[in-house]
């Protein structure tokens, strides 16, 4: 008995709905994987990045952005690649305090930067699901064109409240068909998460929910605050975050790269003509550390011990005595700043508002909203 040709395999398929496809290796093109991001964002692949709140994983998202959008180098010293256009889905942040501002910070051609806000079905608008609604971001993806970039911050606010995400089959059954979505349009998909509350000491295990997200996505990065040991093993935060390859399915394991989180002035508020301040992300380079030996490290120091102000710390906390010692002493012992400027000023030496806030609590500064807006004061 002779054996069916393919054609005669395909006549067979359409006639039975219960069919099934088979592809004959030997008529498969090969072609090369392409990279956005050589080792980090592959085009027709999920990137899916952990880490705990405050580490800057909204900001490093932003930063690939700015690096799609306007064709510039990547962090590593990859080489640019022509500007392509870019489809952001956030739901945590403000467009026009947060976003924008943000995106601005990073460099990023907002020409090329399209921000899914809601999708209109049967007369009604509501906020897109991926369980639901990949036909309206795919025809998004064909009317835009030359989408290179999809992000997804984060992807469990689009995934519908009734999921459980440690139920391996219903998040498989959402994630499964984005990946055949970037597969389909060759693009790379970049997704944000958060660890488990009981994440473990591996940096795989620091991926939310079930072991379906860190299956579904092929490449998978970490958030993890940098630390130093002392000469009595109390172990301190640098001021870093390293940013670790936990996961890499289509290519080797990447060196891990540290970057800090600093401010910079993106602009003035049209209405009060005061500057507008947006954190970026500085890279710093590669750190001779894998993905599990600084999962490790951080989990280690616990966060319970009472840390030192070192390092980067006691250079802000330095500023800010400055700053509180320009201050005119009060009649009842302490001295007030307007904290707005105070920021500002901040911002240009590259420290954080967030950095300040630690600083505060740590020097006994008080924050206190006036008529004429927020002020610190401390006492002497």
């Amino acid at each position: 008995m002779t054996k069916p040709s393919i054609a005669k395999l395909k006549t067979m398929q359409q006639a039975d709905a219960q069919g099934y496809e088979l592809v004959r290796a030997k008529d498969v093109i090969i072609r090369g994987k392409q990279w956005i991001w050589p080792g980090h964002l592959l085009r027709g692949a999920q990137e899916l990045l952990t880490g705990i709140p405050g580490l800057g994983k909204s900001q490093t998202q932003i930063h690939f952005i700015g690096c799609v959008s306007a064709g510039l180098p990547w962090p590593d010293g990859a080489k640019a690649l022509p500007p392509a256009n870019v489809i952001m889905l956030t739901a945590e942040d403000v467009l026009h305090d947060e976003v924008v501002p943000r995106l601005l910070a990073a460099n990023a051609n907002l020409d090329r930067v399209h921000i899914l806000k809601k999708i209109r079905k049967d007369g009604q608008d509501r906020q897109f699901l991926l369980g639901e609604d990949l036909d309206m971001l795919e025809r998004a993806v064909a009317d835009i064109g030359e989408v290179g970039l999809i992000t997804i911050d984060p992807i469990t606010a689009y995934m519908g409240g009734r999921l459980d995400s440690h139920k391996t089959t219903e998040v498989r059954a959402q994630l499964g068909p984005l990946k055949d979505f970037a597969e389909r349009n060759n693009i790379a998909v970049s997704t944000i998460t958060h660890p488990p509350k009981t994440a473990g000491q591996k940096a795989i295990d620091h991926f939310i929910g079930s072991q379906a997200f860190i299956a579904a996505g092929r490449i998978g990065h970490v958030c993890i605050e940098e630390v130093e040991e002392d000469d009595d093993g109390t172990k301190n935060p640098t001021g870093r975050v390293l940013f670790a390859n936990a996961k890499n399915n289509p290519h080797t394991r990447m060196p891990t790269l540290a970057y800090r989180i600093a401010e910079t002035v993106v602009g003035r508020d049209p209405e009060t003509h005061e500057n507008i301040a947006a954190p970026h992300v500085v890279w710093e380079g590669a750190v001779d550390i894998t993905a599990d030996q600084a999962v490790g490290a951080a989990s280690q120091s616990g966060g319970k011990e009472k840390r030192k102000p070192r390092g980067e710390q006691k250079k802000v906390q330095a500023f800010l005595q400055s700053i509180m010692n320009g201050a005119q002493p009060e009649l009842d012992g302490t001295r007030t700043v307007a904290a707005r400027p105070a920021l500002e000023e901040a911002a240009k030496r590259g420290i954080t508002a967030e950095q300040i806030k630690t600083a505060r609590k740590r020097m006994g500064i008080s924050s206190t909203q006036t008529p004429k807006g927020w002020v610190w004061r401390e006492e002497f």
